[in-house]
C-alpha cells in the first residue's frame, strides 16, 4: 500500500489529533478562566476585610470595585452578624458561587448598597467599623447631643456621671482604662479602682466582663500646669497597661458601662470624629483637625471645677492645644459642665 493510499487514514488520525489537542486546550483554558475568577473574588473579599483595619489608623478609608471578575458579574454584601463581606457570582464563569472573608472587626452597614465600579467606603466609629457605599459623616454616629437617661439616673448618687462630679481624677482614669480595654474586647465594665499608696498618679482599674474580673489596668499620669483657655491645668494620661497579678484591695466603682449604654461619653474616637467633622477658625485662618492628632484622656481644672475631658494636641503653622469633654452634661444640672477650651483659640464656623 503506498502513500496515496494511507493518505485519508493521514488526514483523519491529524484531525483526530487536533480535536482532542483543542479539547484539551479549551478545557485547560476554560479551568483557567473559572480559576481567575475563583481568585480574583476570594481575593476582592479578603481585600475588604483587611481594609476595614485600615479604618483604625486612616482618615476614611474608600476601596474601588471592580467592573467584573475575570468577566463575570458579581453582587457585594455584608453579614453584620458575622462581620463577614460576602461575594456572589450573578453571572458569567462560576455563576452561583460565593466567596467569604470575615474581618476581625465589629461591622456596621450605612447606605450601604455597593455596585461593581463603585466604592465602598470604610470609618471606625467607636468600637464598629462603619461600611458605606457614600462618604460617611462622622457626626451621624455621635452620641446624642444631649442626655437621654431618666431624671432618677443623675438624682442617683451611685451613678458614674455623679461619682465623675466628685472624683474627676479618678474618673479619668476609669475612663482611659474603659476605652482601652474596650479596643480588644466587646463588652466590658469597671467594678473598682485605688489610687497607688507612694504616687498618686497612678490608679489602679479592675475591668470585668459579664460579671467576671478579667484583669486590672495600671493607668499612669502626670500633671501639667500650661493654661489652655480656661482650662488652669490638667492631669493627663500617659498610658494604659494591663496587669494579671494585683491583689490590692479597690474601692468599688459605679458602672461606667452603664453611663457608656445611656450615650452620656465621648470615646476618644469619637470626639476626635466631631472635632474633625467642625470647621474652625483662629483669627483669618481656617484650622483643620488632623486624624493623627494625639488625644489622651484628662482631667481638666477651671475655675469652676475639674472635668473628665480628651486633651487633642497637633503640630501645624503653630502648636494647637484642646480639651473636649469627655462626658454629656445633665441639661438640669445646677452646676456647670464642660464642653471645649483651647491653645490658641478656636472658634467652630460650622
Amino acid at each position: 500500500m503506498n502513500d496515496a493510499e494511507h493518505m485519508p487514514f493521514y488526514v483523519l488520525f491529524g484531525v483526530i489529533v487536533v480535536a482532542m489537542l483543542a479539547g484539551i486546550f479549551i478545557v485547560q483554558y476554560n479551568r483557567q478562566l473559572e480559576a481567575r475568577v475563583d481568585e480574583q473574588a476570594q481575593a476582592l473579599a479578603n481585600d475588604l476585610a483587611r481594609i476595614s483595619f485600615t479604618a483604625f489608623s486612616r482618615e476614611q478609608p474608600r476601596f474601588l470595585l471592580p467592573q467584573t471578575l475575570g468577566g463575570s458579574d458579581y453582587e457585594l454584601s455584608v453579614d453584620e452578624n458575622s462581620s463577614t463581606f460576602i461575594v456572589h457570582i450573578k453571572a458569567g464563569r462560576q455563576v452561583g458561587m460565593s466567596y467569604y472573608s470575615t474581618a476581625n472587626v465589629s461591622l456596621v452597614e450605612n447606605n450601604f448598597d455597593p455596585v461593581p465600579g463603585g466604592s465602598v467606603y470604610f470609618l471606625r466609629i467607636g468600637d464598629n467599623v462603619v461600611v458605606s457605599s457614600s462618604p460617611i459623616k462622622p457626626e451621624n454616629f455621635l452620641p446624642p447631643a444631649t442626655a437621654t437617661p431618666p431624671e432618677s439616673y443623675f438624682e442617683n448618687e451611685n451613678t458614674f456621671y455623679n461619682f465623675a462630679k466628685r472624683n474627676a481624677k479618678a474618673a479619668t482614669a476609669i475612663t482611659a482604662a474603659y476605652f482601652s480595654a474596650l479596643e480588644n474586647y466587646p463588652q466590658v465594665d469597671v467594678t473598682g479602682y485605688e489610687f497607688d499608696n507612694d504616687n498618686d498618679d497612678i490608679v489602679f482599674v479592675q475591668i470585668s466582663s459579664s460579671g467576671e474580673n478579667i484583669f486590672r489596668v495600671k493607668v499612669s499620669g502626670y500633671e501639667n500646669w500650661d493654661n489652655v483657655g480656661k482650662v488652669d491645668n490638667s492631669w493627663i494620661v500617659k498610658n494604659c497597661l494591663k496587669i494579671d497579678n494585683d491583689n490590692r484591695e479597690l474601692k468599688p466603682c459605679p458602672s461606667i458601662e452603664n453611663a457608656d449604654n445611656y450615650g452620656l461619653l465621648y470615646s476618644r474616637v469619637e470626639a476626635l470624629a466631631y472635632l474633625r467633622s467642625r470647621t474652625w477658625q483662629r483669627g483669618d485662618n481656617f484650622v483643620v483637625v488632623p486624624a493623627d492628632a494625639q488625644v489622651r484622656a484628662a482631667a481638666a481644672t477651671t475655675n469652676v471645677s475639674t472635668y473628665v475631658t480628651w486633651r487633642v494636641e497637633w503640630q501645624a503653622d503653630v502648636y494647637y492645644v484642646l480639651h473636649y469633654r469627655a462626658m454629656l452634661w445633665w441639661e438640669d444640672e445646677d452646676s456647670p459642665g464642660f464642653v471645649f477650651q483651647s491653645d490658641p483659640t478656636l472658634e467652630a464656623t460650622a
